[in-house]
Formats: structure tokens, C-alpha cells, sequence
């Protein structure tokens, strides 16, 4: 039998405790900008649907702002911050970079998103675009507010009391 070419990542009790502690580090982002995105969507949702353009078209708008638009932008954002900040940056300087990155691409979103109505006419971009460019100082805040969560001490620790 060939020796295993592999490194055992969880061998005793205590690396158990380890592991769920790292697992819940790489899992924040993710979360936080998925509910955030969730979040964000329903607003969009129901202004659209109840101030600009009705209900027609009502389940695309559904699948693409409660399901499609929070997996991607949690997703992307998630997988960026642990790719780029995480185990790599702690403090202001983390917490710069997550709003400077969610600007970054979260405003790429919106704009796709922007861009797209103005084809399918679902959230009333042409009759409004100023629905749509507004976002653009809130992105950069909610950025900045995850930021603050995730990579200050007082931050983790309301996450710990969150259950995050």
C-alpha cells in the first residue's frame, strides 16, 4: 500500500474546534452579502413592481431579483473578499478594500442590471434611471458596514452573537 500523498487537516479534538472556526471565517462574506443582496432585491422588487411597472412579467422579475441577482453578487463578493482580504488583510485597511471592491463590482451589477432593463422594461430603467444610479453611494456604504463586521474585533463579535 502506497503511503497517502495528502495531509490530514483534522486529526484530534481540538482541531475540530480549529476547523469550525476557520470554516465560519470563510463562510461570512458569503453570507453577509448574500442577505445583504436578498436584502437589497426585495426593496427593488417591490418598488418596481408596485410604483414602475406592474406586475407583468411578474415571475421573471421574481427569479432574477429574489434568486438569480442575491446568489451572484454573494457569490462573487464572497469569493473575492476570501481570495483578496481574507487571512490577508485586518482592520481599516480590510475594511476599505471590502467597500472599495464592492464598489467595484457590485456597481458593475447594477449597471448590467441597469443596461437589461433598459432592453426587458421590467423595473422601469428607461422611464427612471436615476432609480437605478443611486445605488451607487449605497453600495460603497453597505460594502464599508460588511467590511467593518468582518474584519474589526467589535465586528466578529456581533457576528459571534448573531450566530455567523
Amino acid at each position: 500500500m502506497t503511503p497517502s500523498k495528502f495531509q490530514t487537516l483534522i486529526v484530534g479534538d481540538e482541531d475540530i474546534h480549529a476547523a469550525r472556526k476557520r470554516r465560519a471565517i470563510y463562510l461570512r462574506p458569503f453570507i453577509l452579502f448574500y442577505l445583504n443582496s436578498l436584502f437589497a432585491e426585495v426593496i427593488f422588487l417591490a418598488v418596481g413592481v408596485l410604483i414602475m411597472t406592474g406586475t407583468k412579467d411578474l415571475i421573471y422579475k421574481i427569479l432574477w431579483t429574489l434568486v438569480f441577482c442575491p446568489l451572484g453578487m454573494g457569490g462573487a463578493m464572497g469569493g473575492l473578499i476570501n481570495c483578496f482580504i481574507v487571512d490577508y488583510h485586518y482592520g481599516s485597511k480590510a475594511v476599505h478594500f471590502t467597500a472599495l471592491l464592492s464598489l467595484l463590482v457590485l456597481s458593475s451589477c447594477n449597471y448590467l442590471c441597469y443596461s437589461l432593463d433598459r432592453h426587458f422594461g421590467w423595473f422601469g430603467a428607461s422611464e427612471h434611471p436615476w432609480w437605478f444610479h443611486w445605488r451607487y453611494p449605497m453600495i460603497y456604504a453597505v460594502g464599508y458596514i460588511n467590511g467593518k463586521l468582518l474584519f474589526t474585533d467589535a465586528g466578529q463579535a456581533k457576528l459571534a452573537r448573531m450566530g455567523l
